[in-house]
């Protein structure tokens, strides 16, 4: 209830200067002129722009936004203001999804689901054991596939894809040291509620366990979950590191933030208000991207220093095993994904 409260009276402030701009149009206009319905005309309230984010506050992707928000705000002369929501208080990722398709939210960020609800059929680049790097990912999303994810992410998500931002490498964290893919025969494993992923790490022996990110840590501390996979920020800035003591560089998804915008809204501005999303969220993302790089160096000290046991092992191993996986994951995919992803893995 008290999400939805919080939705509604942001919405509201939205449609209320939004009717202000229509109004004050109407009155200062010439004899005969139409008022415009853009969401960006000139009025003294900016519009306002909630942004849901499922992830905590001090992640590399939550300053990445605040940078986003004050350079938005000061390129758009006040025209537009971003007011940021952290740590899940407007829902949890999959509650954004269809809080953005609704036009309850404006634009959100989010990972894996995205396009895992939207375009399963089209998008590799979500599915752990392919890439070797993270300049694969945006191979694919720069050709023809990824043009086919981004119109599936239009048609059935009413958003647009604003901009995509490195995560870094996805590893495994667990609560037993696993040195090769048959130690992870009955590991509990936590991951999103993504059917390729538990497909995957079915097929490597894993139990498969869909719990909500903000769930995770409460899950692994009780024993209803033995491991997790996330990024290393994630895992040092949520404290994996106090309930998982091993930390597994299995580097299996170099997976990326994907930036969205609710297509209603978006079409709705004026042009000029557009090309400073995009290009601000542009320049944002390579920032951040840039950050990233120097703080998982840091990190990786930094759960050392903790007690977590940083565990190396043969990701080519790994990538061997999972291979029935993903043969049983390409038959839900379009044909011409499944001839690109095997560039990947010959």
């Amino acid at each position: 209830m008290k999400k939805k409260a919080t939705i509604l009276l942001a919405a509201l402030l939205v449609i209320a200067s939004l009717f202000g701009c229509s109004s004050s149009k109407s009155e200062s206009g010439t004899t005969g002129s139409t008022p415009s319905t853009s969401a960006a005309s000139d009025t003294a309230k900016p519009i306002e722009i909630i942004f849901a984010i499922h992830t905590n506050a001090g992640t590399n992707e939550n300053d990445t936004l605040e940078r986003y928000k004050k350079l938005v705000e000061e390129r758009s002369g006040g025209k537009l203001t971003i007011s940021l929501y952290p740590g899940a208080v407007l829902g949890s990722e999959l509650e954004n999804l269809e809080q953005v398709k609704m036009g309850e939210v404006q634009m959100s960020i989010f990972g894996d689901n995205l396009t895992s609800k939207l375009a399963a059929e089209y998008d590799p680049t979500v599915v752990p054991f392919i890439f070797e790097n993270v300049d694969q990912v945006y191979e694919v999303w720069n050709g023809p596939v990824g043009d086919k994810i981004k119109a599936a992410i239009e048609e059935r998500g009413n958003q647009y894809l604003v901009a995509l931002q490195t995560r870094g490498a996805r590893n495994l964290t667990a609560s037993k040291k696993i040195t090769a893919p048959g130690e992870l025969k009955g590991l509990k494993l936590r991951v999103p509620e993504i059917t390729s992923w538990v497909t995957v790490w079915k097929s490597l022996g894993a139990l498969p366990t869909p719990i909500a990110w903000s769930e995770t840590y409460s899950a692994l501390q009780t024993g209803v979950a033995d491991g997790q996979e996330n990024p290393l920020e994630n895992i040092y800035v949520n404290k994996i590191y106090e309930v998982n003591k091993y930390t597994v560089m299995t580097q299996h998804l170099y997976n990326v933030f994907h930036w969205t915008i609710n297509k209603d809204f978006y079409d709705g501005l004026d042009p000029e208000l557009q090309k400073i999303l995009m290009d601000t969220a542009a320049e944002c993302c390579e920032w951040g991207n840039e950050q990233l790089a120097a703080k998982e160096a840091k990190i990786l000290e930094d759960l050392k220093a903790a007690g977590n046991e940083i565990v190396e092992v043969d990701k080519e191993a790994f990538i061997k095993a999972a291979r029935p996986g993903l043969e049983e994951v390409a038959k839900t995919w379009d044909p011409e994904v499944w001839e690109v992803v095997k560039g990947y893995l010959e």
